[in-house]
């Protein structure tokens, strides 16, 4: 018995020893854990402060800083491109997110997301469980705002790894995020962040991708589909009729937890459980008849905000544009030059009275012709001489001697010969333009001063370095002007003489999470360059040319546009460029011809074995005009008053004129 006894003390001892270690064991445990507990609790408190510090400016924002896309609109409001961020986005505001779709995420993604504090402590301890018995980190356990988070915060080379530090920083971005928004703004910013597939990046974007509709119009089980899509973008394409069974899949799948939740009633799902999935088909791209004309806009946007402002986006941008002008004079020159090996054509349209630009044409590959082409202008610089006389009140009937000249200007001899060497004899600046002959405008530029001759072009609009040199009143310059310049510099003729700046945009309204601010319109004005009676002389002048049956090449161009325009053309040496610029009351149209390579000569080119102003580009110009004039009424001319002009006495002169003084004194 007292064995027995002896053993049971013994075995007792050991019970209560095991259990003394094992309290001991457990109590070390205790401390380790709550010591752990206290340093990840200030480590998180340590880790929360400094982001709030890091990061105190994006998380004051309401919404953050979104890439987006932007839109251009021609003059009536249609929309002709979307000019596409990084990441190709519409943001909106909750109230354009509709009924649906904002449940159907909560549902999918966070069903406790109205309850937590951006961390989801119940799920983030499942997640850490899980991680300690695998010994491993592998699941997430992360809630919209902790999504939020991950992508407004996290650079996305750092969105696949998976390790503890990156998962408490998440954390407590998204624990930061949550003080200083409510869930709604949580949501709504979720929503325009998270990638749909398909290329867009927030719901809005992303109904119109899938359904071809706003996000506020979604049925729920098309909201039901697009809030399933999250998990894999990839998968639910709308091409294949195994994309579309994938699709109705997941989207039952968010059905029923939204019945589950209570968020739907069992009639609901089953409505729209049976609806068929039909996606919207792939939108057609862009137009490129609009590519030149969206070049200017670009360029005046980023010259107006800055350069980041289509970087950022979110832009309504109103232009200028007449699409159906901008289709004719596309039209009119691929009709024109239809060959494999013909030149190319550039166009551009202002309007004379604001400085509107309603067409812009012309494109080699990625070249803007139209805008970034500088080619000698010929024979089209003349009436910008004319201009510089009239400015200085000489008159159109001023007479010179028409004949070769031989000119020392500044060191350098400079040899002027019409075109075929023909000499007229005597012969008036006026008559002169017609015949287009090139010793009278040299002569007339030297008495003028070849400096003020190059003021008045940049008074006119021409935006490249004129040289105030002989060469320069025949359209010989150093650098070319623009097809744009052109158009310009005529329109003041016909703006009564105020020139106005070509622009292409008319306002822009940045648009952010369902709200708009104006941020730029264009204003009209001008500046006074001539008098309108000296306008109106310029153009009385121009409209010889246009009644002169060789000076058009036969063409009839009153009775074609019916109204009467004026106009010049223009042709470099060895045929490499000819122009045609010419303006109606309403319209002011620039037309070059060439070939952007180089200085190749256009000779032989249907059935013409010269290009010249009068053939090609004339051509175009009056497909192009008759059409644009079209709908618009007829308008006439305002007559010009000569009497306020004087002749030149030593206009008529048989020696070279003295090119030593190179303006006319003050008091002629």
């Amino acid at each position: 018995m007292n064995s027995f006894f002896e053993t049971s003390k013994k075995a007792s001892r050991k019970r209560r020893g095991f259990f003394v270690r094992a309290l001991r064991v457990l109590v070390r445990l205790s401390l380790a854990f709550l010591v752990a507990m206290v340093v990840m609790v200030a480590g998180f408190a340590g880790l929360y402060f400094y982001l709030v510090q890091e990061y105190r400016v994006q998380l004051d924002q309401r919404y953050p800083d979104l890439a987006q896309n932007s839109h251009v609109y021609d003059a009536d409001g249609t929309e002709i491109a979307t000019l596409p961020a990084e990441q190709s986005r519409e943001t909106v505001g909750s109230d354009g997110l509709g009924e649906h779709l904002p449940r159907a995420v909560v549902a999918i993604e966070d069903r406790r997301f109205y309850e937590h504090f951006g961390v989801d402590f119940e799920g983030l301890a499942r997640a850490a469980w899980t991680d300690l018995r695998s010994w491993s980190v592998e699941e997430g356990g992360s809630t919209v705002t902790e999504q939020l988070a991950k992508n407004l915060f996290v650079p996305e080379e750092q969105w696949m790894e998976v390790s503890f530090w990156r998962r408490l920083n998440q954390s407590a971005l998204a624990f930061a995020y949550e003080r200083n928004h409510t869930k709604e703004e949580i949501l709504t910013a979720y929503l325009n962040t998270v990638y749909f597939g398909q290329g867009a990046y927030g719901a809005e974007l992303a109904a119109q991708r899938y359904f071809g509709k706003s996000a506020r119009e979604l049925t729920l089980s098309e909201a039901a589909a697009l809030a399933g899509f999250l998990h894999a973008p990839s998968t639910y394409g709308a091409g294949t009729a195994s994309g579309i069974e994938r699709a109705e899949a997941r989207r039952d799948q968010v059905l029923a937890i939204m019945a589950g939740e209570g968020m739907i009633s069992p009639a609901e799902r089953r409505e729209a459980a049976a609806a068929g999935m039909e996606f919207a088909p792939t939108e057609p791209p862009d137009d490129p008849v609009y590519n030149p004309f969206l070049d200017k806009v670009r360029r005046e946007v980023q010259e107006q905000l800055g350069d980041d402002a289509l970087a950022r986006g979110g832009l309504e941008i109103k232009t200028s544009l007449d699409p159906a002008l901008q289709r004719a004079a596309t039209a009119s020159a691929e009709e024109v030059l239809s060959g494999t090996d013909d030149p190319s054509a550039a166009v551009a349209t202002v309007e004379p009275q604001t400085g509107a630009i309603r067409a812009l044409a012309g494109q080699a590959g990625d070249f803007n012709l139209a805008l970034d082409a500088r080619r000698q202008p010929g024979s089209s610089i003349k009436p910008l001489v004319l201009a510089t006389a009239l400015r200085q009140y000489v008159s159109p009937d001023t007479v010179y001697v028409s004949r070769e000249l031989d000119i020392e200007f500044q060191g350098t001899d400079y040899v002027i010969e019409n075109y075929d060497n023909v000499e007229r004899g005597p012969i008036t600046v006026g008559k002169a333009m017609v015949e287009s002959d090139n010793s009278v405008f040299v002569q007339l530029a030297a008495d003028l001063g070849f400096s003020n001759v190059a003021g008045t072009a940049e008074a006119l609009g021409i935006t490249t370095p004129v040289e105030p040199y002989p060469s320069t009143a025949i359209g010989g310059l150093g650098t070319g002007v623009s097809v744009l310049d052109m158009a310009s510099s005529y329109a003041t003729f016909a703006g009564a003489g105020i020139y106005r700046e070509p622009y292409a945009v008319e306002s822009v309204t940045w648009r952010y999470f369902g709200e708009e601010e104006q941020v730029y319109s264009h204003r009209v004005s001008g500046r006074r360059v001539l008098s309108g009676n000296q306008a109106a002389a310029v153009t009385e002048v121009l409209r010889r040319v246009v009644e002169d049956e060789e000076a058009t090449g036969g063409q009839d161009l009153d009775g074609r546009l019916g109204r009467p325009s004026a106009g010049k053309t223009g042709t470099t040496d060895d045929f490499v460029d000819a122009w045609y610029v010419g303006y109606t009351r309403r319209l002011s149209t620039a037309v070059w011809v060439g070939y952007p390579e180089g200085r190749r000569p256009m000779v032989n080119i249907h059935g013409l074995e010269e290009v010249n102003g009068r053939t090609l580009p004339l051509d175009i110009w009056a497909d192009y005009m008759d059409e644009a004039t079209g709908a618009s009424p007829q308008l006439d001319f305002p007559e010009a008053d000569y009497e306020e002009f004087s002749t030149l006495d030593r206009g008529y002169a048989a020696d070279p004129p003295d090119t030593s003084s190179l303006a006319i004194p003050a008091d002629t």
